[in-house]
């Protein structure tokens, strides 16, 4: 385990490595405005000491602005006011998004890719809520409109408004399962519209282990003529249907036991970032920031941890 001074050098690293790399492309910003923000305080400082602040369980902006005030002045001497820095992170959300991708370049299991695969490789399919407002509160909500709704998870029996994230990823038996593939959509986007439009494209030639909403066979079909995805969803009683078959049952069984590892992955990552509460965000900008900050902290962790 990195101690604290070897975690934020890391983490440094990282973000410098990739920044020059590639990221810089994506903090580009040509309003004086904008630039009025720098200060000598850089774009790398900015996302290095947010990642750390998230690690270190400092959840919000301001809490990982004040820890870095008071104990962190010799790491960052540039450090701007709470404003500025919280401005100059939501201008970045953009990198914070091209880091995640990138970041998961680095843990994706290559066979499951676009390029040719000789077997099927085992998978699982979810997401997972990502809530802004619950209950009563999801009615009247007006929070980052542009991208969050309201929409209803099912697992949880909880009407909110937020946004999903959806995960697509590899199985390793007896472990949680290797993310391959994370999506975001509105509450509201039914969970298999999104693996057909978004996830599935960018795959050829796996076993994906689903939920019930999953089952939709006519798409089943096109998804393996198209892209040889085969997928299998615990099952749904069909319209007059009463109760489900015994073969039905004992394959709903069996995908229910493979696919549970993917709500470990899920908690796993919400104990270590807390990215499924999102009550104190404001703006669609702020929502992208707790987003994807917290995804790349997670994946600098499991990185970390293979």
């Amino acid at each position: 385990m990195l101690d604290w001074e070897e975690l934020l050098i890391s983490i440094c690293y990282k973000v410098c490595d990739l920044y020059e790399k590639d990221l810089v492309w994506y903090a580009q910003r040509i309003s004086n405005n904008d630039r009025a923000l720098d200060n000598g305080f850089l774009d790398v400082e900015a996302i290095t000491l947010y990642v750390f602040g998230v690690i270190k369980k400092r959840r919000q902006t301001k809490e990982i602005h004040q820890y870095a005030k008071d104990h962190l002045g010799s790491w960052f001497p540039r450090l701007p006011s709470y404003q500025k820095f919280n401005e100059r992170l939501n201008l970045l959300t953009p990198a914070l998004n091209r880091m995640a991708a990138l970041m998961m370049d680095e843990v994706r299991h290559p066979g499951c890719l676009l390029d040719f695969s000789p077997e099927h490789l085992e998978t699982v399919v979810d997401s997972m809520p990502i809530i802004l407002a619950k209950g009563g509160r999801a009615d009247t909500a007006k929070v980052a409109l542009k991208i969050a709704d309201k929409g209803h998870c099912s697992s949880k029996n909880l009407w909110y408004h937020g946004v999903k994230l959806h995960d697509l990823a590899v199985c390793r038996p007896g472990r949680v399962p290797l993310p391959a593939f994370l999506a975001l959509s509105r509450a509201s986007e039914n969970d298999n519209t999104v693996f057909k439009e978004q996830i599935a494209p960018n795959f050829r030639n796996v076993r994906v282990f689903a939920d019930k909403i999953y089952d939709d066979r006519p798409a089943a079909e096109e998804l393996l003529a198209m892209y040889n995805i085969e997928v299998l969803p615990c099952q749904r009683r069909r319209k007059g249907q009463k109760n489900l078959q015994s073969d039905q049952k004992l394959l709903s069984t069996m995908v229910s036991q493979v696919r549970q590892p993917i709500e470990s992955f899920f908690n796993w990552v919400n104990e270590k970032v807390d990215i499924q509460s999102a009550s104190k965000v404001r703006s669609t900008k702020g929502l992208l920031k707790h987003v994807f900050g917290r995804l790349v902290s997670a994946i600098f962790i499991l990185l970390n941890s293979l």
